[in-house]
């Protein structure tokens, strides 16, 4: 698989100026993942994160990873996020294509990602020539590269259009949650995907604010996960469930249940005006694509409800887990094998109900 960089050039023009029939026609040839990789993946990252930082450097523009101590962490820390980001967007694009009755195919969702992302990348190296005006040229690129992916998966993965909006949300929460997951265990916040998360004057001792909707949204819910990982309960010997720690528990239950029904009515009515605006022959905007945002942002705090109502109520997150785990565990044996598996069966059939819904 030779480079040739003509190829590559004209590939990211066509991405640009000419995008619809650059995709058909580059998806027609089915190339393999690995010569998408060597045409157009690779140039264009390592490009996009070398021009940034010496951009960034000469004329003090934003930089997604300008943040990391000396120009060679930078480097190397932009390069392995890029890389893992494109990779991460793959499978899961991938994978839930056909969950949503699309046709699954690594080598092309890895094309669609990367030719996707052709206006973050290029966005990204010209806003780090761009003092103070540079971090909103590489957010204009990022969302439009949210458009292109948004149109181009239907053509990549053959998801039927009356899906593409779910497989769409579902897979952009994914990539999202996925990277926040990898970025909190390397320490790295959300510095990955087409965009990152903080943008960073070079050469000067301070940070832009975190990007705020979804993303912040992800900050928020990490700090309460982190908060709650550190709750400790050292249950008692007896193994038995007290009384006001199962009404506790199906209080939480209640309550979790009625924010995740709202946040589904939500998203039901924003699937339906998108699949609307589908079936109308309408593209997605930049406002459709806020409202994705917001989506995105609404269902992992309904994810996390549970979590949510637990801590903001001054409850304690590791004796909430173990009384699910008591109850299950009851539930399971029907309240035999042990004295506290017959007393807590008892409980639990008292708040049968509630628990089964």
């Amino acid at each position: 698989m030779a480079f040739d960089i003509s190829k590559t050039i004209s590939l990211v023009r066509g991405g640009l100026l000419d995008a619809e029939v650059t995709w058909q026609s580059y998806l027609d040839g089915n190339p393999t993942w690995q010569q998408t990789a060597t045409q157009l993946t690779g140039p264009l990252l390592i490009a996009n994160v070398l021009l940034s930082l010496i951009f960034s450097r000469l004329a003090g523009g934003y930089s997604a990873f300008g943040y990391q101590s000396g120009w060679l962490a930078s480097l190397v820390f932009g390069l392995v996020m890029g890389a893992l980001g494109v990779i991460i967007a793959t499978f899961v694009f991938n994978y839930l294509s056909g969950i949503f009755k699309g046709t699954p195919n690594f080598s092309r969702a890895f094309a669609v990602v990367s030719l996707a992302a052709i206006p973050a990348w290029v966005a990204g190296a010209v806003g780090a020539l761009i003092p103070f005006l540079g971090f909103f040229i590489a957010l204009a690129g990022g969302i439009l590269s949210l458009i292109y992916l948004y149109r181009l998966m239907p053509i990549g993965l053959n998801v039927p259009q009356e899906k593409r909006t779910l497989h769409f949300i579902a897979s952009l929460l994914l990539v999202f949650l996925v990277n926040m997951v990898i970025g909190a265990f390397l320490g790295m916040g959300m510095g990955m995907g087409m965009g990152g998360r903080d943008y960073v004057a070079s050469g000067e001792d301070r940070r832009a604010p975190a990007a705020a909707g979804v993303f912040g949204e992800f900050a928020r819910q990490g700090e309460m996960m982190q908060a709650a990982g550190a709750d400790t309960y050292d249950p008692p010997a007896s193994g038995k469930l007290e009384e006001d720690q199962v009404e506790a528990f199906v209080s939480v239950l209640r309550k979790t249940r009625s924010i995740q029904e709202e946040y589904a009515e939500k998203m039901q009515k924003l699937s339906a005006e998108m699949e609307a605006n589908q079936a109308a022959g309408k593209d997605a905007s930049l406002s459709d694509l806020r409202k994705i945002y917001s989506g995105a942002g609404a269902v992992v705090s309904a994810g996390n409800a549970e979590m949510e109502v637990v801590k903001s109520g001054g409850g304690n997150w590791a004796e909430h887990d173990w009384v699910r785990q008591q109850l299950r565990t009851a539930r399971y044996q029907q309240g035999e094998g042990s004295d506290a598996n017959a007393y807590n069966y008892a409980l639990y059939q008292k708040y049968e109900q509630v628990l089964n819904d």
